[in-house]
This record gives structure tokens, C-alpha cells and sequence, in this order.
């Protein structure tokens, strides 16, 4: 019986190239100048996926979500609402 599996290589290929299309398509916004949410979920993914993580510096943007304040679902005293 044969493996089926992927080489190493051909994983790393399509890790990078994944990377790219991500890269590439987190340049372009709608019209209002916002880039499409669905792709920004998956780079997201890929991100957490991956172990990826960065620091944020004060005065960057994402220092300044650092900077939002938390809140306890439990302290409001609210719930996730039933659909």
C-alpha cells in the first residue's frame, strides 16, 4: 500500500503560498475602504493557527485595542442572548 501523504515540501509550498493569497488579498477594501471581514477571519485563523503573535506598541493600532476597555459578561450581569 502506497501513502497518500503530502511531502513535507509540497505542505510548505501551500503554507506560503496560503500566506501570500492572504497578504495579497488583505490589500483590497470595498467601497467603503475596509477590507472583506470573511478574509480577515481566516487570516486570523491562520494567525492563531500558527502560533503567531505580536506586540503591541503604544500608539499603534494595535496598541490602541489594547487600550478597550474589558468586559465580564458576569459582572454586567448579562447573557448571550437566545436566537
Amino acid at each position: 500500500m502506497t501513502s497518500k501523504r503530502a511531502s513535507e515540501k509540497a505542505l510548505a509550498e501551500l503554507h506560503a503560498k496560503l500566506a501570500e493569497v492572504l497578504k495579497e488579498g488583505l490589500a483590497f477594501k470595498d467601497e467603503d475602504g475596509k477590507p472583506n471581514p470573511a478574509l480577515l477571519n481566516v487570516a486570523r485563523q491562520f494567525l492563531k493557527d500558527n502560533k503567531i503573535e505580536a506586540e503591541a506598541p503604544k500608539g499603534s493600532p494595535l496598541g490602541e485595542l489594547m487600550e478597550l476597555p474589558v468586559f465580564d459578561d458576569e459582572l454586567l450581569g448579562t447573557a448571550t442572548p437566545a436566537h
